[in-house]
């Protein structure tokens, strides 16, 4: 009995595991990167603001809220989505607050953005250390976290929200129109 050559038995060997990567990888969105801050509390984000002010997320327990990481550099997304966190701002004033993080960002940046794409009221917190984007886990902005009135996280948004998204999220808040 003649044994066959090995290279029969690496087609196997290699074949396998490429085709069951490809299987499971095909199905998910490249997009999405669970978090591990999802159904936990957040963390307790404080400092300065970008007007100079101290302030800590904690102000922020008992109203559903929103955290988003953002840079005045990052063109276009944070720029895209900022007209849908102008607009939840708005429609819900008094139901749901929003705080912005900035990103590996100057303070002189974030305020010519905001001078020259408006400027929603919200604080946004200094992170000239990068500690707060740690705690977070942000890779890159923008990124949203949609946090119930328990300070608890529901979800985690990599890239630019669109209306359409931010209605699913603040419905899984409880808001909706």
């Amino acid at each position: 009995m003649r044994l066959p050559p090995l290279r029969w038995l690496l087609l196997p060997i290699l074949i396998v595991p490429l085709a069951w990567l490809l299987f499971t990888g095909l199905g998910r969105d490249p997009r999405e990167i669970p978090s591990p801050l999802v159904g936990k509390p957040l963390p307790v984000l404080a400092g300065a603001t970008l007007t100079g002010e101290s302030f800590s997320s904690t102000s922020l327990l008992g109203t559903p809220f929103i955290v988003n990481a953002w840079a005045s550099w990052c063109i276009p997304a944070c720029v895209d989505e900022h007209p849908v966190l102008m607009d939840a701002a708005s429609r819900y004033a008094g139901r749901l607050a929003v705080l912005g993080v900035l990103y590996q960002d100057t303070p002189d940046g974030a305020r010519r953005f905001l001078v020259r794409y408006g400027d929603g009221g919200w604080p946004h917190l200094l992170d000239p250390s990068g500690r707060l984007a740690v705690e977070l886990g942000v890779t890159g902005p923008p990124e949203t976290f949609f946090v119930d009135a328990d300070g608890i996280v529901i979800a985690k948004q990599i890239g630019p929200l669109t209306f359409e998204t931010m209605a699913e999220y603040l419905a899984d808040l409880g808001l909706s129109e």
